[in-house]
């Protein structure tokens, strides 16, 4: 299923299903990705079909929230659009792991929780969790372009990208986080 994203800067793309990991598997960056930047991601599961939902509805869409980091090899990224959308088709660059929490669960979470992504237990984005009206919000842009499908995600950048390694590093780098008791983030890149 596809993984229709709004961006920081607030259009929808989409990053085909090839892209999905949802195991947390290591990433091995094919041999011309010479850096990696990320962009963390709150995201929510779509529960049925829909097309132009209207935002009364929106939170009959989906039945899961989590949270993720997606990837984009930065080399690819020559300023093009061409290059934008090349990049968003590197197979496994994003990370939005299984199992999600319940919207119930979800709202009943203690205001100052907290979704923090580390870097080899550095802290790379920390930010308070996002009302579930961002989900219905980016639901209902999302489905005026696309038709949303079972089993698809919705994912919403919650900041910029930045950079996250570069192959010159020669040094393995672990990705961590988890909010609740959903999907918990930890994976490795090794180039």
């Amino acid at each position: 299923m596809n993984i229709l994203t709004k961006t920081f800067g607030g259009r929808i793309v989409c990053r085909p299903d090839t892209t999905w990991e949802k195991d947390n598997a290591d990433f091995y960056p094919p041999q011309f990705v010479e850096a990696l930047t990320y962009a963390p991601v709150f995201f929510a599961h779509i529960l049925k079909p829909g097309r132009s939902v209207q935002k009364k509805f929106a939170g009959r869409y989906f039945d899961g929230i989590g949270f993720g980091i997606l990837l984009y090899p930065q080399n690819i990224m020559d300023g093009s659009p061409e290059g934008y959308a090349e990049a968003l088709c590197l197979d496994k660059t994003s990370y939005l792991p299984a199992p999600c929490i319940s919207p119930a669960e979800y709202s009943s979470l203690p205001s100052e929780t907290e979704f923090i992504l580390k870097k080899n237990e550095h802290i790379l984005f920390r930010c308070a969790i996002p009302p579930l009206s961002m989900v219905e919000d980016a639901i209902v842009q999302a489905s005026r372009l696309a038709y949303i499908r079972t089993g698809d995600a919705v994912a919403i950048e919650l900041a910029a990208r930045s950079p996250l390694m570069q192959k010159s590093e020669l040094r393995d780098t672990i990705a961590s986080g988890q909010v609740g008791s959903g999907g918990k983030l930890d994976f490795s890149i090794i180039f």
